[in-house]
């Protein structure tokens, strides 16, 4: 990809054609907005870039994959990006989708309250953007920051997918489950303290969707 092809007014774009050089700009300039990442990249493979990424940044990462490659999209989604493209896609849908998730990470606004949430041991600060558990902070994306607010601000209330889906990504929901459903699960690993850890926030409701467990 070229430099500033996309039609987003005031935006600057850097193109590498390597994953080692975008990864180690992205690292030592801590600056850009968002990363776009083709899984297929000559040097590295586009799942390692987003691994050791997400090391160190909470960045928006969105993926470009193949047509019906579900592997890659859920693949991509649980090591830590936030949406995907597949190929073939257009330069407007691309933009479209930069900037509902930039918006999603600079104007994200806590919902219904800026007041901290606190569920079992569990502290969601939307002023400071932090997760607490039993006072150890716990690092997570703007989106599933966003997610774990909502649902910690409506304890006990069931939310469809549909709903979940369109109030956090803003867009029509057309069955897209795999992502939202990705995300629930990282947040459910994020929560744990350590695999044999039996704590639970999120209750899954067969047939409709979620909910975040109350007090």
């Amino acid at each position: 990809m070229g430099a500033n092809v996309l039609p987003i007014k005031g935006s600057q774009e850097f193109p590498f054609r390597d994953g080692k050089t975008a990864f180690h700009s992205i690292t030592d300039y801590n600056e850009y907005a968002l990363a776009l990442i083709d899984l297929k990249l000559p040097d590295m493979n586009g799942m390692e870039i987003i691994k050791a990424i997400r090391k160190v940044s909470t960045i928006p990462i969105i993926i470009i994959t193949a047509k019906d490659n579900d592997t890659d999209k859920s693949l991509g989604l649980n090591l830590g990006a936030d949406d995907y493209v597949v190929k073939p896609f257009s330069l407007i849908e691309l933009a479209a989708r930069i900037k509902a998730n930039i918006r999603r990470a600079r104007t994200y606004q806590p919902l219904p309250c800026d007041m901290a949430v606190k569920i079992k041991d569990l502290e969601i600060d939307p002023v400071s953007h932090t997760v607490r558990r039993q006072g150890i902070p716990i690092d997570f994306t703007p989106t599933e920051f966003e997610l774990l607010h909502l649902l910690g601000t409506h304890p006990g209330q069931a939310f469809s997918k549909e709903r979940l889906y369109e109030l956090i990504w803003k867009e029509p929901y057309f069955g897209n489950e795999n992502v939202l459903n990705t995300h629930i699960n990282r947040l459910r690993l994020k929560l744990k303290r350590s695999p044999d850890d039996t704590a639970t926030y999120i209750k899954t409701l067969w047939g409709i969707g979620y909910k975040m467990e109350d007090n």
